[in-house]
């Protein structure tokens, strides 16, 4: 009984050390689980709160005494031992009483306390039926009566009684049994077949008081071996919040390292998006001057210069614009991860519209038949950067359609594949060779095929992968040359 009574001790002691806090019914929840299978014995293990309503109780079928009041109970002394633990802060127990689950047997309450304030009691409820049978073993039952006793009142007695339970003129054995805030006594006492009335001054009785030695022998061998294993479980459960604690000041530590390395690290990202600021415009300020330039030797000169001048002008304002552009991505590319707006879910239709509605010239010339599904999901996360995702494969579709394409198609839709959503993008286009599944997706990398259009920094693929990996997604395609592209991505459901 001790043992259940100190893990109880533990439990509470171990539920306001955590930094910060977790007063809450899940954590709740499994520590009385862990303790209601370890020790047998207990009716109940509830959480009250600080004005004395039974809010959480385990096992969870047990509802007969969820969202009562401790002050509905009829028994002074039980109200007396919970407004005892309410004023002290100090572990009480209830005399022996009816429960609010029925029977005999009494409770404890366990007040928590975090920084000087009351959080709520660990309430231990104990059936004295359910306790003895869990420490008498069956066969003793036959043989013998056992009754126990608080300040004199009977408070159990094993099946078959011997008439009105203890007979002082049949032999008996007594023990007293001590726990906290009371005293049990154990009376042991052979039943009739045993020690008839009568027979004490013969021969038998002599017989049956070895036996009685014997069995009140292997009685205490059985108490003092069990009372070894509470030590023992007593002493692993103790070993074990020792090493749990170490562990959790191991974390600590970790978390204090941690928060100092964020700090830093939104140190270097300040100085970062700084520089980039910096270097971009310092890039691009001489490919202004040189398209200012070109644009003013074409006003001043352009009626002087030859055909092949004029090429090589145009030559020279495509580069610098194309530089640009190129600027503009790598610019783009380092932003991701490090500026984000707030997540969301949001429906992928409308995103899809805004795409669409933006590409509506380039597809126009080019003939495309565009087939959007008509039910899209919603999805989760950044609108701006799902935005840009799908805007950059369709542009991508556009570009690599093919000039030769009898009948352009790209579709827009949603599958679902292993119990997730899988967003695709599916062309008719040139296609693209299985060597380069993964490349493509590297930063300046492009198809030998695309390098003939001309088109593109080799960069946009790199920045969908870079963002739908930042949502926590996966990309891949399927592909056959001249026969089209298909791309998946996947975004994470919520954080």
């Amino acid at each position: 009984m001790n043992a259940r009574l100190a893990s109880l001790k533990i439990l509470a002691e171990r539920w306001v050390e955590r930094r910060p806090p977790d007063f809450s019914r899940k954590r709740f929840l499994e520590f009385a689980q862990a303790i209601y299978d370890y020790y047998p014995g207990f009716t109940a293990i509830n959480w009250i709160d600080p004005q004395g309503r039974i809010q959480w109780v385990f096992p969870e079928w047990n509802t007969g005494t969820r969202h009562r009041s401790v002050f509905e109970h009829g028994n002074t002394g039980y109200t007396r031992a919970f407004e005892k633990a309410r004023q002290t802060l100090e572990p009480t127990y209830s005399p022996c009483l009816t429960l609010f689950t029925g029977g005999l047997g009494f409770e404890t309450f366990w007040p928590l306390v975090y920084e000087g304030r009351v959080q709520g009691y660990l309430n231990g409820v104990f059936e004295v039926g359910r306790i003895m049978d869990a420490c008498l073993a069956k066969d003793m039952l036959e043989d013998f009566w056992v009754g126990l006793y608080e300040e004199g009142r009977l408070i159990y007695s094993s099946p078959r009684p011997i008439k009105a339970g203890h007979n002082e003129d049949r032999v008996s054995a007594s023990c007293a049994i001590r726990l906290p805030g009371r005293t049990w006594q154990l009376i042991l006492q052979p039943r009739p077949p045993i020690c008839p009335p009568g027979a004490i001054w013969n021969l038998p009785f002599l017989v049956f008081g070895l036996l009685i030695s014997m069995a009140l022998s292997l009685l205490l061998y059985l108490l003092l071996h069990r009372m070894a294993l509470f030590r023992e479980a007593t002493d692993h459960a103790l070993f074990q919040v020792n090493e749990r604690k170490k562990a959790e000041e191991a974390l600590r530590e970790n978390e204090i390292r941690l928060q100092s390395l964020v700090k830093e690290l939104e140190g270097k990202n300040a100085e970062l998006e700084t520089f980039v600021y910096s270097v971009s415009h310092d890039l691009k300020t001489p490919i202004v001057t040189i398209e200012g330039f070109i644009g003013a030797f074409e006003e001043d000169f352009g009626d002087r210069l030859p055909q092949d001048g004029r090429r090589y002008l145009q030559y020279m304002s495509d580069a610098a614009r194309k530089m640009d552009l190129l600027i503009n991505d790598l610019l783009e590319l380092s932003r991701i991860g490090r500026l984000s707006e707030k997540k969301a879910a949001f429906p992928l239709q409308d995103v899809v519209k805004e795409v669409v509605s933006g590409l509506t010239r380039q597809i126009g010339e080019k003939g495309i038949t565009l087939d959007v599904q008509e039910t899209l999901p919603f999805v989760y996360g950044e609108r701006k950067r799902i935005a840009q995702v799908l805007e950059n494969l369709l542009s991508n579709a556009i570009k690599y359609m093919g000039k030769d394409n009898p009948s352009p198609r790209i579709e827009v839709g949603v599958k679902r594949e292993k119990g997730q959503e899988v967003i695709f993008v599916r062309d008719n286009g040139i296609g693209i060779e299985k060597d380069y599944f993964e490349k493509i997706f590297d930063v300046f990398q492009r198809l030998p095929p695309a390098k003939g259009l001309d088109q593109g920094t080799g960069v946009g693929l790199t920045i969908v992968k870079r963002i739908v990996e930042q949502h926590g997604g996966s990309i891949w395609l399927t592909s056959n040359p001249q026969q089209g592209t298909t791309f998946f991505f996947t975004l994470k459901d919520k954080e």
